[in-house]
Formats: C-alpha cells, sequence, structure tokens
C-alpha cells in the first residue's frame, strides 16, 4: 500500500507545516551521518567541549554553547561542500 502513487505523492504533516511557513525541507537519506554536515559541525563542537570542560553539569551548560559559537563558518561550508560532494558521488 505505502508504493500506491497516492501515498507517495502525500506530503507529511511536518514538511507541510514547515513549507507553509515558506521555508524548504530537505530530508537526507537516513543513517548515513556523512550526508549531514550538521553532524560534522557537531563532531567539532563535542571535541571544542571535551578539550574545555571540566566535566560537571555547570562545566557542560557553560560550555556547549560555547563550543557551537567556536567552531568558524568557514569549517561549516567546508563540511556542507564535502557533504555535497558525498551526495554527488
Amino acid at each position: 500500500m505505502s508504493q500506491q502513487p497516492d501515498f507517495l505523492a502525500q506530503k507529511s504533516m511536518v514538511e507541510e507545516m514547515i513549507e507553509a511557513c515558506g521555508h524548504k525541507v530537505i530530508f537526507y537519506p537516513k543513517f548515513h551521518c556523512e550526508l549531514n554536515y550538521i553532524e560534522m559541525y557537531w563532531g567539532a563542537a563535542k571535541r571544542y567541549t571535551r578539550e574545555h570542560c571540566d566535566y560537571t553539569w555547570a562545566g557542560l551548560l557553560r560550555t556547549v554553547p560555547e563550543a557551537l559559537d567556536q567552531v568558524p563558518i568557514t569549517l561549516i561550508r567546508k563540511f556542507a561542500r564535502k557533504s555535497a560532494r558525498y551526495m554527488d558521488v
């Protein structure tokens, strides 16, 4: 039943809501983290957190937002280009 044309043409509720707000929806393939540059960005932020955290809850609350801000936009763009190249292959 999931292969029927009317089911395939129907957008999900999440997709409809996002598009109704004027945004584009891009779904990446499931279980392929190398295709999603957000995973690379998150990895860089986690590396910063491990290097600069005192491993307390208060330290994490302070360090995680700082780590997300410490990843340069040029590096995030490199991650996006790398993911795009993976998808092209």
